[in-house]
């Protein structure tokens, strides 16, 4: 497992980080998407979901009653 170097001891008045280790990184975190990959993925999934709802109404008739 790759280590990774971390704050440990923050202190939030001054913004500072009073202590770092080095911690192991756990193997489920590299499975987790990237800011960027997680924003092309959303985009994909509603302009696709966008497409299947205007297919839709483009090929369905409309009902008359």
């Amino acid at each position: 497992m790759p280590k990774v170097l971390t704050c440990v001891d923050f202190d939030s008045s001054t913004q500072t980080c009073l202590a770092q280790a080095w911690v192991e990184q756990s193997t489920w975190v590299n499975v987790l998407p990237t800011v960027e990959q997680a924003n092309v993925v959303g985009i994909a999934f509603f302009a696709s979901l966008f497409s299947v709802v205007a297919a839709k109404r483009l090929l369905k008739p409309q009902r008359n009653l």
